[in-house]
């Protein structure tokens, strides 16, 4: 029997590991109330920039969360600037009526975002808390971010070459910088302009 476990738990872990980059099984369905609510939209399309996009790591208000590189390279995206207006939990819900991107995917950056290592700065990544694969932060997820502070937060396909519209529904205290412009080959040169 102890010849059998030998070989058997470690073959479960190199499976888990062979699938750990794979779309689990989708077991939260949030939906947003949207009155009083901000609302940021946007096309992801042919004409977005692409990027080598995370995958799902775990909540870290430090901004040291521990992703992994995704599989799904060149996928579309939008960089939101945002702040927060006090320190309770924040909520971003992917609206299904106005988003027609099937699968999206969140992540939140602390400043600065660094597009030729998306691994760096993450505060946390989700991929289908929302409505069907649609994504979601919500109240429950304990996203306290800290006032004054500049946060990014990186709108994207799950996979290369899907595209739509997307409408995210905020709680009232996301405080929108702006669309960040992604024409910019390092951060000192976005920083330059943005400022």
């Amino acid at each position: 029997m102890k010849f059998v476990n030998l070989i058997l738990v470690p073959l479960m872990l190199v499976a888990g590991v062979a699938f750990a980059n794979e779309k689990g099984i989708d077991n939260q369905n949030a939906v947003s109330n949207a009155a009083n609510r901000g609302v940021i939209s946007g096309t992801l399309d042919e004409n977005s920039p692409t990027y080598d996009r995370v995958f799902t790591g775990m909540l870290s208000l430090d901004c040291f969360s521990n992703v992994e590189d995704s599989s799904n390279d060149g996928t579309y995206f939008e960089i939101i600037c945002f702040e927060v207006s006090d320190s309770e939990p924040i909520e971003m819900i992917a609206n299904p009526a106005l988003t027609t991107i099937g699968d999206t995917f969140f992540t939140i950056y602390c400043n600065p975002f660094d597009l030729g290592s998306p691994e760096l700065n993450v505060v946390y990544t989700d991929d289908d808390d929302g409505e069907g694969l649609l994504s979601a932060f919500t109240v429950n997820d304990g996203l306290t971010l800290t006032v004054g502070n500049i946060y990014f937060l990186v709108v994207s396909t799950y996979g290369a070459g899907e595209v739509g519209d997307f409408s995210i529904n905020t709680s009232t205290n996301i405080v929108e910088c702006g669309t960040v412009a992604t024409d910019f080959g390092n951060w000192d040169n976005l920083k330059a302009n943005y400022r």
